[in-house]
């Protein structure tokens, strides 16, 4: 249970959090707007709709950083007004003040992870880009081709946000030879699994049929269902590079890519991004906060607060840059996302232990 001190700076908290998270997302979103105008189609609906999405997208790199300002912004005004000075002579220590920051932060990440779980949000990028280059939400995915186990999927036309594709071939192999290749005009994905219509099954004789059994059975069928797991989404991200899937399809998607000698950098490298990124703004406010002064007396508020923003600011693009070169393949993304955060999480808690015994 918080104390009546504490919930005073949760809200002062608050207040600096949304003020710093609204205006840097509604910013980013503006200057992309202003510079797409010219390319996006002349319906007032879309365009709404570019520049919600837009936001949301945007969401994902002003959310850590309106963490961490929110933290240097209202603690400077805690000092400034005096407030701090006050909160500690009435016994309150270091620890005591930090709580609030760290439970609102805490809770902060919870809510953004539950977001990243919701496809509107994790496919927010994919939308807006589909409406300024191609004046529409929803586009077919032309010629996907991937692998399952020791079976290929040739799909000529994916749609992953009306869940259907067009002239679906599975070939099924023994992981040498084609055993069975299934053909359908159209499928749709519908409780976990892709259900075929019209579905034309050809299955090759193997070595061992008699030599009168030798030849081609062709089966028809009005459904088939197979390829169980296998979404829609999963499917064009894998064929994209693995964005626009929420978090619960990124562990599906390592499931199923699992020993199947196909590269799951780019998938691992997103999903530790969405899970890990944040955190960054956890540890580095700990680190940053033991370095504030109790009051204002002899200090250059004003430069110690830039020289904060500054060092949250280097830290996130420091961190960010990683996480493209893991996206790359350049480094393993647990060197270059995990690691670091890992580092910085070791080191906070260092801090922590090491200030709490000297308050």
């Amino acid at each position: 249970m918080l104390k009546k001190y504490q919930l005073l700076i949760v809200k002062r908290y608050l207040k600096s959090f949304f003020t710093i998270f609204i205006g840097l997302t509604i910013f980013f979103t503006g200057v992309d707007l202003i510079s797409n105008l010219d390319k996006l189609p002349s319906s007032a609906n879309l365009k709404v709709l570019f520049a919600v999405n837009r936001l949301m997208y945007f969401t994902t790199f002003t959310f850590g950083l309106s963490l961490m300002f929110g933290l240097i912004s209202s603690m400077m005004s805690l000092i400034k007004e005096n407030e701090l000075v006050v909160m500690y002579s009435f016994g309150a220590s270091k620890k005591d003040i930090l709580k609030p920051f760290l439970y609102t932060i805490v809770f902060f990440i919870l809510i953004f992870w539950g977001l990243n779980n919701f496809s509107s949000f994790a496919n927010a990028k994919q939308i807006s880009d589909n409406i300024k280059k191609y004046g529409q939400v929803a586009k077919y995915e032309n010629d996907l081709f991937l692998k399952s186990k020791n079976n290929y999927i040739f799909i000529s036309k994916l749609n992953k946000f009306r869940k259907e594709g067009k002239n679906i071939s599975i070939f099924e192999t023994d992981g040498i030879d084609i055993k069975r290749v299934i053909k359908a005009k159209k499928g749709i994905f519908k409780n976990d699994s892709w259900i075929l219509k019209d579905v034309k099954i050809i299955k090759k004789p193997s070595l061992e049929d008699n030599v009168l059994n030798k030849k081609l059975q062709i089966t028809h069928l009005e459904e088939y269902k197979t390829l169980k797991g296998f979404k829609p989404s999963i499917m064009d991200s894998l064929y994209k590079g693995a964005t626009g899937l929420t978090i619960s399809d990124y562990f599906k998607a390592l499931r199923l890519l699992k020993d199947k000698d196909l590269s799951i950098t780019s998938i691992k490298a997103n999903l530790y991004q969405v899970l890990f990124f944040p955190l960054f703004s956890l540890f580095l406010g700990v680190i940053l906060f033991f370095r504030l002064p109790i009051q204002r007396r002899g200090e250059n508020l004003g430069l110690l607060s830039a020289g904060l923003y500054f060092i949250a600011l280097i830290v996130w693009g420091i961190l960010y840059m990683l996480i493209q070169i893991s996206k790359n393949g350049s480094v393993s993304p647990e060197i270059g996302i995990i690691l670091p955060i890992f580092m910085l999480a070791v080191y906070s808690v260092y801090d922590y232990k090491k200030r709490s015994i000297a308050f």
